[in-house]
């Protein structure tokens, strides 16, 4: 029996070894393509031009700093209450993860009480402006109607018929346009 096991034993290896090949075959492959989509996320999101080692992003909803972008994970510093923390990222997961950049951090908005201040100091801006031309335009009406009065009674004075000074006008104008040039 021991003779025969030994005999078997070459037939059953050779029968073995092939599929023993296949499945070693099969988990490296596995494993080279997890190894090279990993590889290919990290380098990727590397050479991406908007996010940078030293950046300040926004993490999960949590202010924080990319430490270091690696080929196969990024490290984030996170500074909360219980300190600096760095949390491991695998390039693979940041896509899944809430990133955004902080652009600047420096920005004020105006509240409605300030917005209203604004545009009510606008408003009074423009009505300063707006009466300083009408008195402008009242005094020259003044000075106008001033004029025109000083000429009525002048013509007045004179005797003279504003209406026929004013058809003889029309016919100087008629006859200067009539005459060729």
């Amino acid at each position: 029996m021991d003779q025969e096991l030994l005999e078997k034993i070459p037939e059953v290896t050779d029968l073995i070894l092939p599929w023993i090949g296949m499945l070693i075959s099969i988990v490296l492959f596995l494993w080279f393509k997890d190894f090279a989509t990993q590889l290919a996320k990290g380098l990727a999101f590397k050479h991406d031009p908007h996010f940078q080692e030293g950046d300040l992003v926004w993490l999960e909803d949590e202010p924080a700093t990319i430490i270091k972008i690696g080929a196969t994970q990024t490290i984030f510093g996170i500074v909360n209450g219980r300190g600096m923390i760095w949390r491991f990222i695998p390039n693979g997961e940041i896509h899944s993860v809430k990133l955004e950049k902080i652009v600047s951090d420096k920005i004020h908005y105006d509240s409605e009480d300030e917005e209203a201040r604004k545009l009510k100091k606008l408003l009074e801006d423009y009505d300063r402006k707006q009466d300083v031309q009408i008195e402008e335009n009242k005094e020259k009406d003044v000075e106008q109607d001033t004029k025109i009065l000083d000429l009525l009674t002048k013509v007045e004075q004179e005797g003279v018929d504003i209406r026929k000074l004013i058809d003889n006008l029309r016919s100087k104008e008629v006859r200067t346009d009539a005459k060729p040039n």
